[in-house]
């Protein structure tokens, strides 16, 4: 049973491993189907599914740490609210996680204040994209 089950995966799997050309499909898919802490293989290197700001929070929990990554996410949400792309959940994550450093949770802090600044690096990518794209919107 458990070579049937390998069998199976590997045909399943191996053509969508194939099928990512570029380090973002493979990044994308690896982090689609494992989530984050999973370590995966693209052109003979070693990359984790963990997204920067993930890794950024993976510090020791303490008020410092999480004062420092809030100050960084609201940094960063305020460079993308700047040029009107600024999600309208990230103030609230801004706020629970304010509201979790106070209450003594570092680490809820720290997870909070990576995905605000996860969410406001998105969405700068997003208007880089638009910025570039624009004409793709006009009709013809």
């Amino acid at each position: 049973m458990k070579k049937l089950i390998a069998i199976v995966a590997t045909v399943v799997f191996l053509p969508a491993a194939a099928m990512a050309e570029t380090f973002d499909d493979a990044f994308d898919m690896n982090r689609a189907m494992h989530g984050k802490g999973y370590t995966f293989t693209w052109s003979g290197k070693q990359y984790s599914t963990d997204h920067l700001e993930e890794v950024e929070a993976r510090v020791a929990a303490t008020k410092e740490n999480a004062e420092d990554l809030i100050a960084k996410a609201k940094a960063k949400n305020a460079e993308v609210a700047n040029v009107g792309f600024e999600w309208k959940l990230t103030k609230g994550i801004l706020k629970d996680a304010e509201a979790a450093m106070v209450s003594g949770d570092y680490r809820k802090a720290l997870d909070l204040a990576a995905q605000a600044k996860y969410h406001a690096r998105i969405g700068l990518e997003q208007h880089a994209y638009a910025e570039n794209n624009w004409h793709l919107s006009v009709p013809q």
